[in-house]
């Protein structure tokens, strides 16, 4: 029986893998409700066998597509879930034990276990060592909300609380191809660098020289990708390319207003 939520996805060109998402919530929820941004590939006629809630806005950033998605929630409470990311039994059990306590005791926002899983796994189940970032995507949208960033898709707290972690896990399929790959770090990276011009930061040449491989090392190791085979060494080189790729376009945007000033 679907539970009082809504579950919203926002999208393009994702036919590989959304069909898996919404083949996971399928039973959770009578109201999922899809934003694209111009799929081509065959999205579109896929996830309409899963709800006609389907909607089109021109891809402004992530923070606008989530408020935008929010606002056609029917429910007060809200599970956002990326095109990538699969819901597993464990979790779900606990969405489900979480709506039959009363709602006066449930925290404004609950944050998943976000595992990621090898493209090449036959096995969605996360191996022990893989990388996690916990991430809120559970929240009662009378209390908590996403802002309108460009870059930044974060979940907040209108009171500040932390949101709590519920058990179980969710699966993130998070390469298609190492193609696709580039291209997300690269529109991601111009994103950031604008993010940073707007907010004064100014970087210089000698931070490209230690930034990028310091962000290889905290991806590879500390984030433990380096349990995932060769895709986690080619991801963790091009999540290092895409920082400097950053730091350079920042520098280029400084220059180019100096020039004019």
């Amino acid at each position: 029986m679907p539970l009082p939520l809504s579950i919203f996805i926002i999208c393009c060109n994702e036919v590989e893998r959304i069909g898996r998402v919404l083949e996971s919530v399928k039973d959770l929820s009578d109201d999922i409700v899809i934003v694209d941004s111009g799929s081509t590939d065959g999205t579109l006629d896929l996830v309409k066998i899963y709800t006609d809630r389907i909607y089109h806005k021109d891809w402004e950033g992530f923070g606008q597509q989530k408020v935008y998605a929010e606002s056609l929630c029917r429910h007060d409470w809200i599970l956002n879930l990326d095109a990538d990311e699969i819901i597993l039994e464990s979790l779900k059990d606990s969405v489900v034990n979480l709506f039959q306590t009363p709602e006066e005791t449930r925290a404004g926002a609950y944050s998943f276990r976000i595992c990621h899983v090898s493209s090449l796994a036959l096995e969605l189940t996360p191996s022990r060592f893989c990388p996690v970032n916990i991430t809120a995507r559970l929240y009662d949208k009378r209390r908590a909300g996403f802002r309108d960033s460009a870059v930044h898709d974060k979940l907040v707290t209108f009171d500040g609380s932390k949101p709590v972690l519920l058990e179980g896990d969710v699966a993130h399929i998070s390469l298609k191809s190492f193609s696709h790959m580039w291209s997300k770090i690269e529109v991601y990276s111009a994103l950031q660098a604008q993010d940073w011009f707007e907010k004064g930061r100014k970087p210089n040449a000698i931070q490209m020289i230690y930034d990028p491989p310091l962000f290889f090392i905290k991806n590879y190791f500390l984030r433990r990708l380096c349990f995932v085979g060769v895709e986690g060494v080619m991801i963790a080189m091009a999540l290092s390319a895409g920082r400097a790729l950053r730091i350079a376009m920042t520098i280029e945007k400084w220059r180019k207003r100096e020039k004019v000033i």
